[in-house]
């Protein structure tokens, strides 16, 4: 993180639990870090710059309160008209965070890369299964959790190297760049 602080000169997000749309604070050139447990909070002391929350967890009483904090709602939206003003709000944050906006073709550009990784996590896990002598439990844990702490287009590189595969040619999700973005964030937090 620290690496790609001071080579980017971007901000963290820290996320608690994982964030059910990553795309948007990459979109606007933040690194979401996901935390698999509480116990992870102290390898990013002093890294993360901001907090996306699941409303549902108990509050974070030991992260400093002058650090930006947004409370994502764990409880399903029960409209797609509320997922969407969820998101809404939550690109506002993030773009306040960030000092800029993402825009909407840096929406399509995140969405794209994360569709490549989770097609390229799929991959190995699918190799992993199907060749034993492949990778260890262990090795894959560490690959797979790379991507906690390495941008999407980063880590889909790492897994297209150790897959032999072109990144490009993994599997995008059909539609394509149609409409908008949000729509499409607002659709996946409505459909689960």
């Amino acid at each position: 993180m620290s690496l790609w602080k001071a080579a980017t000169g971007g901000k963290t997000v820290g996320c608690h639990p994982f964030s059910p749309v990553p795309e948007l604070p990459h979109a606007a050139g933040l690194l979401p870090i996901a935390l698999e447990s509480r116990e992870d909070l102290s390898l990013f002391s002093g890294q993360v710059d901001a907090w996306m929350v699941g409303a549902a967890l108990p509050p974070f009483s030991d992260l400093p309160v002058s650090i930006p904090r947004f409370a994502f709602p764990r409880v399903p939206p029960m409209s797609l008209e509320e997922a969407l003003e969820r998101i809404e709000a939550l690109a506002e944050w993030v773009d306040t965070v960030s000092g800029s906006p993402a825009s909407e073709g840096g929406l399509w550009k995140s969405i794209r890369a994360y569709a490549i990784r989770r097609s390229l996590l799929d991959a190995l896990d699918e190799r992993f299964t199907r060749e034993s002598a492949f990778l260890t439990p262990e090795e894959r844990r560490d690959i797979v959790r790379a991507g906690i702490f390495l941008p999407p287009e980063a880590h889909s590189r790492l897994l297209s190297t150790i897959l032999g595969i072109d990144p490009e040619s993994a599997a995008i999700p059909a539609g394509g760049e149609r409409g908008d973005p949000l729509i499409v964030l607002a659709r996946r937090i409505f459909s689960g």
